[in-house]
């Protein structure tokens, strides 16, 4: 087991590398930072208002982190911040247009990517290697929430 933790350490940083390569083609899609680019992919993903401590916790970032974030996002106008209705305390993000447009660029970019890839993989395999990293994935995510709660 001790070898198979080596080897998957190995790898695991050999595709972190080339994770951050494809990070480094999406945020060069966007010229954003690699925070900025996450908030405005989430942004995008949930396609309306977002509260301000949601999006520190989904990023894992502090509150004056995502304000940081947010001011940056606002200047360039991919991002707009709404006060609640209810609560002046509290505040909401929400993308605009040309922050729509930047995202599903950048997003397009990465499946232009991901399709360039799985064409170098034999059709017969992709299954089995979607299924493996899926699995592998899912028990990272078990043990670091593990881990994270141990602490």
């Amino acid at each position: 087991m001790a070898d198979y933790a080596k080897k998957f350490h190995e790898l695991i940083t050999r595709l972190q590398m080339v994770l951050s390569e494809i990070d480094y083609a999406q945020k060069a899609c966007l010229q954003a930072g690699r925070m900025e680019c996450m908030l405005l992919n989430y942004l995008y993903k949930v396609n309306g208002p977002a509260n301000m401590n949601e999006l520190a916790k989904e990023l894992n970032v502090s509150h004056s982190r995502i304000t940081r974030i947010m001011d940056n996002l606002v200047a360039k106008q991919l991002v707009i911040r709404e006060p609640s209705e209810e609560d002046r305390r509290c505040w909401f993000a929400r993308i605009t247009e040309k922050g729509k447009k930047l995202a599903a660029n950048s997003l397009q970019t990465v499946l232009d990517q991901q399709a360039k890839i799985l064409k170098k993989i034999p059709e017969k395999d992709i299954e089995a290697i979607y299924k493996a990293l899926k699995l592998y994935v899912e028990k990272y995510e078990e043990v670091l929430k593990e881990t994270i709660a141990g602490l």
